[in-house]
């Protein structure tokens, strides 16, 4: 069908042309009846839980979100409901369902098998993927530009649209959770909920993994991290400190503040000396291989390509780079997910055959490339939501070079909450029987509301993937309020 612009037409002609643009997609459920997922292709036996998937409005119905709720194994009206998001910005939530924390483990057969430590376990998950433009969700005017604040905004509404469908929730209590830059949604979002005084949900807590709360913090963090554990030379790491570090503490300097020529360009130096590495594990392979700087490849996808974006050399080294058209997850195989998803029977399923989304892909070029980063140190939000008597939950794996354990620790530290305890170790129980070191924690407290500080021991960026039992473990005990 040919498309007449709108701005070329008058009078009734618009009105006429407005119908045949709308006829162009589909009409979407009101009910949750008709999202019902009553037959789900490559697992042997379908599961005993209900799940939902299909449609939620954004701020308007210009902007579409796909969800997909799975119900709790047992009891899931007396549950909780999660919120899960995934970041990117830009890549889907469905990589969080398939591959970390969802009922459903994808597998290179195209298949999917069961996952024994999924959260629905415990409660009712909603899977969001977000913002507009992000795998199954699609804006219909195709203007896919964003940023936090608006991002906030569009989920905001989308639960608003998930509680008209779901009204049976209403009541229930609540925690919004995710990783990554999801970092930057969850508290963001939180916040919302408080000041809109939203009641038809309890807010319980909030938990975020491997999150992104503060850029300053982290983009240093980044570089103490590399050289405590040994990857990088000691004079790289002598010059670093004597360019940029004058008037600062050698053991948590902001190298990046300084803006001289000579330091950006040793800090330059010392991001360059880990290409190659996995950077959300640097202790696991990178899936792939490692490829060519100088040489075309595809494009990764982390949170630290938008970091150090002030630093000349590292700007001009970006530039050089040449890409395919494609965006990967650095260093993550991707494949099963986009032959699971991009099946046309799976697609019927799960009630997104549209033509609107012709390709699902984990995450989405553009919106990554063109995403606002407006809000960079989240003190002012965590310190909000622990006023509001949300009880919060930062857990991070302590081998992910990205989003680091360092960067975690500075925060907390920074909101300069009471702390009654040192740092102390975590158990957790192995599937062997035995009791085992999961990591160490801190807990802080905001008058009587805690904040946990946990770091998972030997796990890289997605915790719930890498270490699923005491990802598990940390969870069921947050959300039932009990001591970890």
């Amino acid at each position: 069908m040919t498309l007449i612009p709108v701005w070329v037409l008058l009078g009734s002609c618009v009105v006429v042309m407005a119908v045949k643009a709308d006829d162009r997609f589909p009409r979407i459920s009101t009910s949750a009846q008709e999202d019902l997922v009553t037959y789900l292709p490559g697992i042997a036996k379908q599961p005993e839980f209900r799940h939902y998937s299909g449609y939620l409005s954004g701020t308007t119905e210009n902007t579409q979100h796909h969800y997909w709720l799975v119900e709790a194994e047992e009891f899931p009206e007396k549950k909780p409901l999660i919120l899960w998001l995934n970041g990117g910005p830009g890549c889907s939530s469905l990589l969080g369902l398939m591959t970390e924390n969802g009922p459903f483990l994808v597998q290179r057969d195209g298949l999917l098998d069961y996952n024994p430590y999924s959260w629905n376990r415990f409660a009712n998950v909603l899977y969001l993927e977000s913002p507009g433009g992000v795998g199954f969700s699609y804006v219909k005017d195709g203007n896919l530009t964003t940023d936090d604040d608006m991002t906030s905004l569009t989920n905001y509404h989308a639960m608003l649209s998930f509680m008209e469908k779901f009204p049976k929730y209403k009541g229930r209590d609540f925690y919004i959770t995710g990783e990554s830059y999801a970092g930057v949604y969850v508290p963001l979002l939180a916040v919302r909920f408080l000041e809109n005084n939203f009641k038809d949900l309890n807010l319980k807590g909030i938990a975020v993994g491997n999150g992104v709360p503060n850029r300053i913090f982290k983009e240093n963090a980044m570089l103490y991290f590399n050289y405590y554990h040994g990857l990088l030379d000691e004079s790289l790491w002598d010059d670093l400190l004597a360019s940029c570090c004058t008037d600062q503490c050698a053991n948590k300097c902001m190298f990046t503040e300084n803006k001289s020529v000579q330091c950006m360009n040793v800090v330059a130096a010392v991001v360059s000396a880990t290409d190659g590495l996995n950077a959300y594990n640097i202790y696991a392979p990178c899936d792939g291989g490692v490829r060519s700087s100088s040489g075309r490849s595809f494009r990764p996808v982390s949170e630290s390509q938008y970091l150090f974006n002030d630093n000349i050399f590292l700007k001009q080294k970006r530039k050089m780079q040449q890409f395919s058209s494609r965006f990967v997850t650095s260093c993550i195989d991707d494949t099963n997910l986009l032959v699971y998803f991009n099946n046309p029977k799976v697609r019927q399923a799960l009630h997104v055959d549209l033509i609107e989304v012709p390709f699902w892909d984990t995450c989405n070029q553009f919106v990554t490339d063109t995403y606002g980063h407006i809000h960079k140190a989240l003190q002012p939000q965590y310190l909000n939501i622990l006023e509001h008597k949300v009880r919060t939950l930062l857990y991070v794996g302590d081998v992910d070079g990205d989003c680091t354990f360092l960067e975690h620790l500075w925060f907390v530290e920074d909101l300069e909450l009471k702390m009654p305890e040192p740092l102390k170790q975590w158990l957790y129980l192995e599937n062997d029987g035995t009791k085992q070191v999961g990591g160490v924690q801190k807990v802080l407290y905001h008058n009587d509301t805690p904040l946990w500080y946990v770091t998972v021991r030997g796990s890289g960026h997605m915790v719930p993937h890498d270490k699923p039992v005491q990802a598990f473990h940390i969870l069921t005990r947050f959300i039932q309020g009990l001591p970890l």
